[in-house]
């Protein structure tokens, strides 16, 4: 049997999880949350296998919640496994979440058979992520692969030149910082612009921050 704690603070929406779960014999909700802290201590608590968590929530937001839960888990020799439940998709949050450990990224809307496999999955030992999520991912790693193939035609002062415009770096900002004229500086950058393809500097700053600049 498969533990769940329900952390949602839409009490509609997680009275219709609570109700789709528990129509699978292998899983038992053992708590619902209606915000943030509340996931935590319930968390601390039942020692659920798994809380089904929601980003946006009261107090603290579901991030910062699986953060917590994984600090007591590590300092407590415990495992509780989180998996994210939101409507939100937003590269910052896929990020963090990986970053914080969770243990999946799923967008709210899949059909309940996915959902109930998807927790069951995740309580195994995999990471479970959203289809549109993996695909997204890869389109991001195949941009800023072809990213920072583009900057191999840079010289190394050019290469220098864009790492400071990323920074946010004006002309006489990098000028000064590398030892150049000013007029050196627009040189390179007009260079840039006719090597990569880019109109103007936020261009330039734009594919210096997909490849990793």
């Amino acid at each position: 049997m498969i533990n769940v704690v329900i952390a949602e603070d839409d009490r509609d929406v997680r009275l219709s999880l609570t109700n789709i779960l528990k129509t699978d014999p292998e899983i038992r909700i053992v708590g619902e949350a209606g915000d943030g802290f509340e996931a935590v201590e319930l968390a601390m608590s039942s020692l659920p296998d798994l809380v089904l968590m929601d980003i946006k929530m009261p107090g603290i937001d579901g991030l910062e919640a699986a953060r917590r839960i994984r600090d007591f888990c590590a300092k407590n020799g415990k495992e509780i496994k989180i998996l994210i439940l939101t409507t939100f998709y937003d590269d910052d949050y896929v990020m963090k979440s990986q970053e914080y450990g969770v243990d999946g990224y799923l967008l709210k809307g899949l059909p309940s058979v996915k959902l109930a496999n998807a927790i069951k999955h995740a309580v195994g030992g995999l990471v479970m992520l959203d289809r549109v999520i993996y695909e997204k991912q890869g389109k991001n790693a195949r941009e800023a692969l072809q990213s920072k193939q583009a900057l191999d035609v840079l010289t190394g002062t050019e290469r220098k030149i864009l790492e400071l415009i990323v920074k946010g770096n004006k002309n006489a900002e990098i000028a000064a910082e590398l030892y150049l004229s000013e007029g050196t500086v627009r040189n390179c950058i007009s260079s840039m612009f006719a090597k990569l393809g880019c109109k103007n500097s936020r261009e330039l700053a734009v594919l210096g921050i997909k490849a990793g600049l």
